[in-house]
């Protein structure tokens, strides 16, 4: 065989290697897009929470490093819906009651005889307006965790989770306690209680109604704070970081160093 035969043979087999390289390429490509990423609790992440969870990992490594030692804060949708619910009663009791005492009891049924279409209309608004305050509600927590947040607004992160239909606010940075937690109450504050007040100076039972649906927007919020307020952290250094694929939080503690 001549030594151009030679050289020609050993081109096509050379060509025939490279394209069965590229096809075991674009298999594997393909059933790595095909199996989903999970967390422990089953649940498939987004592109946005893988990208969370490999910048959590390096903050974690960083503070282990330092000596730090991890305690994850962590909620159940059920648990924030149930216990949080009964941690916000009380407040929406406190505005209600307010309302009742400056205004008297609403009397519905003449309110519809003589103000029906009004009366729906409040409704519609109280309804509706749940969109657009559940973005605020987010924007606010992100407002107050960046004056904690190492590269301010550049840490905050505003997204919506398509399985619940919900906007969610995230803080890429450590936070200390009482900046977390100011975070974390300040919309219920704000959306919730703030506008209950001026709902009892006004007398408007649609923004009464509005006040209680925020309110309870806040429940899981509450919960966390509950939870933070309560946990023994005396001669601690702590720091939080938001989980990045779960309800809660990450606590990262120890010990304070003698000066």
């Amino acid at each position: 065989m001549s030594e151009e035969k030679n050289q020609e043979m050993l081109e096509q087999i050379k060509a025939a290697e490279e394209k069965e390289a590229k096809k075991t390429s674009k298999k594997a490509s393909a059933d790595k897009k095909e199996k989903p990423v999970k967390n422990s609790d089953g649940h498939v992440l987004s592109e946005a929470e893988i990208k969370r969870q490999k910048a959590f990992d390096e903050k974690e490594k960083k503070l282990l490093e330092k000596g730090y030692v991890r305690k994850d804060i962590l909620i159940s949708v059920l648990t924030a819906n149930f216990v949080g619910i009964l941690l916000t009663l009380p407040i929406i009791g406190l505005i209600v009651l307010g309302f009742f005492l400056r205004n008297g009891i609403p009397n519905i049924d003449a309110i519809m005889q003589e103000k029906p279409v009004m009366y729906f209309v409040g409704l519609g608004i109280a309804v509706v307006s749940a969109i657009p305050l559940a973005v605020l509600h987010e924007k606010i927590h992100g407002w107050f965790w960046t004056i904690g947040a190492e590269n301010g607004a550049k840490d905050i992160e505003f997204g919506f989770m398509k399985e619940t239909l919900t906007p969610y606010c995230t803080c890429a940075s450590p936070l200390s306690k009482p900046i977390y937690i100011l975070g974390s109450m300040m919309p219920m504050t704000i959306l919730g209680v703030v506008l209950g007040i001026v709902s009892i100076f006004t007398g408007s039972l649609v923004l009464l109604i509005i006040s209680g649906l925020q309110t309870i927007g806040g429940a899981g919020d509450i919960l966390i704070s509950c939870m933070l307020l309560f946990r023994k952290t005396k001669g601690k250094d702590v720091v939080l970081l938001d989980h990045p694929t779960k309800i809660g939080l990450v606590s990262f503690e120890k010990e304070k160093e003698a000066k």
